[in-house]
């Protein structure tokens, strides 16, 4: 199946909307928001504040920037300073499709 969703054809950052929008190579669209992003970040900070019980959305989890990581991923930059997470398509594919526990536990 990933050889029909990835990489995304075309990924738009709707500042005003909070979301990310993104069309997959098969023509699928997906809408994800700037708080589940936040939410569903794998990064190794993040990982540990979830098994701690802490709240990781702090004033806003406004995406205030996208950096290409390779042909595989992309870093979201908040607007709070967070910039540790990298999404690869995969993932942000399970975020998209309600997925995103299930992906990080296989």
């Amino acid at each position: 199946m990933s050889e029909l969703l990835y990489p995304p054809q075309k990924i738009t950052l709707r500042k005003a909307q909070a979301e990310l929008d993104i069309i997959w190579k098969n023509g699928e669209h997906s809408q994800i928001s700037g708080d589940d992003l936040r939410r569903y970040c794998a990064c190794s900070s993040c990982r540990a504040r979830q098994l701690m019980g802490t709240r990781l959305i702090t004033e806003s989890a406004e995406v205030k920037n996208l950096v290409m990581m390779g042909g595989n991923a992309i870093q979201v930059v908040f607007a709070d300073g967070h910039d540790r997470g990298i999404f690869p398509w995969p993932y942000l594919y399970a975020i998209a499709s309600g997925r995103a526990k299930e992906y990080l536990d296989e």
